[in-house]
């Protein structure tokens, strides 16, 4: 990411655009092409691969970026269900089919890969280039200016997260704004509490994959798209507290649908946990404050 000046220039972009063009025309011709849903969803999933990389890319944090390639990882994985789809239905070949589906697992396996190193790297990001953080502010602070009449007015000028923030309670931009008066997270000793989490991003305040008719109602939502946004804001909390995904040691999940989404959310939480092995209690609630499917209780040690 360090290097690399453009999203064009990056591997998987190349490779998300080469298969959302292979996608383009085996729906714009041929039975597909009248099978007018499945056409839309299959486009649909082709072209949020490539355009969430890139947004991601642009979005010029490390943080984002993975939120976003999280995003375009289950959407390859979304598409891969549709091309099965296509060759049940017989709108493609046999020989068709293994293409797509190996080529739409190739990204797939190299969006994780990034993930991965991202995960890995200390690099932030390049709008973080040269920002001083509160910490470092303070100590300037308290090493080159000696008390004056007027130092109570500079403590005026702190941004808004900065004002609340304190040692115990935790805030952060990278998660979605709590709903009321609570902190993303507040220590107590060496443990870490975080408030319920659910899969608003962070960005845009919208739930990903979600469509709501004109009254409200939830007409269709995507429960692993929702799975890894929560994963993703998670992390942000636990990043902003000073601990880490590897000391989660409890989690309590709520499910507006436990039989209809159960498999799914299992099937992803195994990839973000089976090396953590911290506790678990799932249940199914009626429904959440906001129209979300998924949300996370989590206690981690700092």
């Amino acid at each position: 990411m360090a290097t690399i000046q453009k999203f064009q220039d990056l591997e998987i972009w190349q490779l998300a655009r080469q298969l959302e063009n292979e996608i383009f025309i085996i729906s714009k011709d041929g039975l597909l092409s009248k099978d007018f849903a499945l056409k839309d969803q299959i486009n649909r999933s082709a072209g949020s691969i490539m355009d969430n990389i890139a947004e991601g890319f642009g979005r010029g944090g490390r943080n984002e970026f993975i939120q976003f390639l999280s995003i375009a990882k289950a959407s390859a994985t979304e598409l891969q269900s549709q091309i099965i789809r296509c060759f049940d239905r017989k709108y493609i070949a046999k020989e068709q089919f293994e293409k797509l589906d190996a080529t739409t697992l190739l990204v797939g396996n190299k969006i994780g890969a990034l993930i991965k190193h991202l995960n890995e790297a200390e690099f932030k990001g390049q709008k973080f280039l040269n920002r001083t953080t509160i910490k470092q502010q303070t100590n300037n602070s308290t090493e080159n200016n000696s008390p004056t009449p007027n130092s109570n007015n500079n403590n005026n000028n702190q941004t808004d997260n900065t004002k609340h923030q304190t040692p115990n309670k935790v805030f952060t931009e990278n998660a979605a704004k709590p709903l009321g008066a609570y902190p993303h997270a507040r220590k107590v000793g060496n443990l870490l509490f975080l408030s319920g989490i659910g899969s608003r991003s962070a960005i845009d305040n919208k739930i990903p994959g979600l469509e709501l008719d004109d009254n409200g109602s939830i007409i269709n939502y995507d429960i692993a798209l929702e799975t890894h946004q929560v994963m993703a804001n998670v992390k942000a909390v636990l990043e902003a507290s000073g601990s880490s995904w590897d000391k989660i040691v409890d989690v309590t999940v709520f499910l507006t649908n436990m039989k209809k989404d159960f498999p799914t959310y299992n099937k992803i939480y195994a990839e973000y946990f089976s090396d953590v092995q911290a506790c678990r209690t799932t249940v199914e609630v009626k429904s959440l404050p906001t129209p979300i499917a998924i949300e996370l209780k989590v206690i981690a040690t700092i």
